[in-house]
């Protein structure tokens, strides 16, 4: 008897992670969120018009391979706050609507959630190695909360209901930039002149780390090397490399000290504001690039620099986050749990 040449068809959930600078989009199968996926591509969002053109792309590709899917839910990290299945991400033109990804995607399970959030939800799918600790503390059952620098500067928080976790976006980067001493006070002077309100992301973020260049070159102006470099690369992606090498320009050595001793202020900020006792997650794409200057003491010097809290803020474990995937695998262990019918809650590891 002849063999049935029909392929199996596998239920997965579309996952993505919509950023500033880039879209991840992958199939994961429903049962293992966390494991390999079906598919998986990265797009530069300056090539496409809007997301619906990624997603649109992404499929069709995917549905000329040998694996037959059915989609049951799309969910998207998005790096905005989201409203009514819409959001318009802030640091490029997109508006992002899941009324319309419904129907490039044909499934009404279509959720549009905050990166951060999804975050959140990648966190109990990661293993050891993807996490490094900066400071071990002593963890406890309450809340923790998320802190990520990239294209912008994302805040959530991981409230703990007596069970297990619960994510909740925030635009805390966005919040007032509060300068600690004369350096800083004096940038943030400088880029008021610029952007009127400064926020903590115009100062930890990659532009934020262009913006920290900008203030400290203007006495000697920028060298001539450097300055080439910053027309053929990310110029953000230049400061921290420079800041790094042994024989890098001493200016992004010290712009780069004054993003992470920033970025752990605002983290030990975002712990008290929140009472992370089960913790401060690192994430986005520049803390794991630049563990040699976050690892040397300048972040958690700031972190517990508050005065009589300063006992209180040692005891909170801190990690970053080297998994550059876990927000993709956070939407797609959302979208899961989505089908699976469990509560939208967190076991969070580390």
């Amino acid at each position: 008897m002849a063999q049935s040449s029909r392929k199996e068809v596998i239920k997965v959930v579309l996952a993505g992670d919509i950023g500033g600078t880039k879209t991840d989009l992958a199939l994961f199968r429903i049962e293992d969120p966390g494991g390999t996926p079906l598919r998986e591509s990265r797009f530069a969002n300056v090539d496409y018009k809007g997301p619906e053109d990624v997603i649109e792309s992404f499929l069709q590709d995917a549905r000329r391979g040998e694996v037959a899917f059915d989609i049951l839910a799309a969910v998207f990290g998005v790096a905005a706050p989201v409203e009514e299945k819409t959001c318009r991400l802030t640091n490029i033109d997109w508006l992002v609507d899941g009324r319309e990804i419904m129907r490039i995607v044909g499934t009404s399970r279509v959720e549009l959630i905050n990166d951060l959030v999804a975050t959140g939800w990648g966190l109990p799918l990661l293993s050891a190695g993807d996490l490094c600790t900066i400071n071990k503390g002593a963890r406890r059952q309450g809340n923790a909360a998320l802190i990520a620098a990239g294209t912008g500067l994302g805040e959530a928080v991981l409230f703990w209901d007596g069970v297990s976790y619960r994510a909740s976006a925030s635009e805390g980067g966005h919040t007032d930039f509060a300068p600690r001493n004369p350096v800083e006070m004096g940038l943030l002077s400088f880029l008021m002149d610029s952007f009127g309100h400064v926020s903590y992301e115009r100062i930890v973020s990659g532009p934020g780390l262009v913006n920290i260049y900008g203030f400290l070159a203007r006495p000697e102006g920028v060298p001539e090397r450097i300055r080439k470099r910053f027309k053929e690369e990310d110029p953000a992606s230049v400061i921290a490399d420079e800041a790094q090498k042994a024989d890098g320009d001493a200016t992004c050595r010290e712009a780069l000290d004054i993003f992470v001793s920033v970025l752990g202020a605002e983290a030990g900020n975002l712990a008290l504001k929140t009472l992370a006792v089960g913790g401060i997650y690192v994430g986005g794409g520049i803390p794991p690039k630049i563990m040699k200057i976050i690892g040397d003491g300048l972040f958690m010097e700031a972190f517990v620099d508050k005065g009589r809290f300063r006992d209180f803020l040692s005891s909170i474990p801190v990690h970053v986050i080297m998994n550059p995937k876990t927000a993709l695998i956070g939407a797609a262990n959302y979208g899961s749990s989505l089908i699976e019918h469990r509560e939208l809650s967190l076991a969070v590891s580390g």
